[in-house]
């Protein structure tokens, strides 16, 4: 199954707002396993660019439109009121999934 891949950066100045909103996104959706099982379930780096985070994601079959329009939503919430916010939500193949669409069996 797929990876959704979330990455977020904010300005280091607003992390006081984005965590503040965090307890408020992580109410609203609360973790939902049935979607997908967590690889990396948040990973931050702070830097001169400001403060980034990511999230990856192994989607289970079927679910894929079902968990980027969650994971949407949530990004919203974010940007709606998190000035500078911004995000992006990636779909990654697998390894496997890589190697079987160029006709090859992955390595073990």
């Amino acid at each position: 199954m797929p990876y959704l891949i979330g990455f977020m950066k904010w300005p280091t100045d607003k992390t006081d707002e984005l965590v503040k909103k965090a307890f408020e996104v992580v109410k609203k959706y609360p973790e939902d396993r049935s979607l997908g099982e967590p690889v990396i379930p948040n990973a931050f780096k702070g830097g001169l660019e400001g403060m980034r985070s990511i999230t990856i994601t192994e989607v289970k079959k079927g679910k894929l439109e079902e968990a980027i329009t969650r994971s949407r939503e949530m990004a919203m919430m974010y940007a709606a009121s998190v000035e500078g916010f911004e995000y992006s939500i990636e779909v990654w193949a697998t390894q496997v999934e890589g190697w079987s669409s160029i006709g090859k069996t992955a390595p073990e």
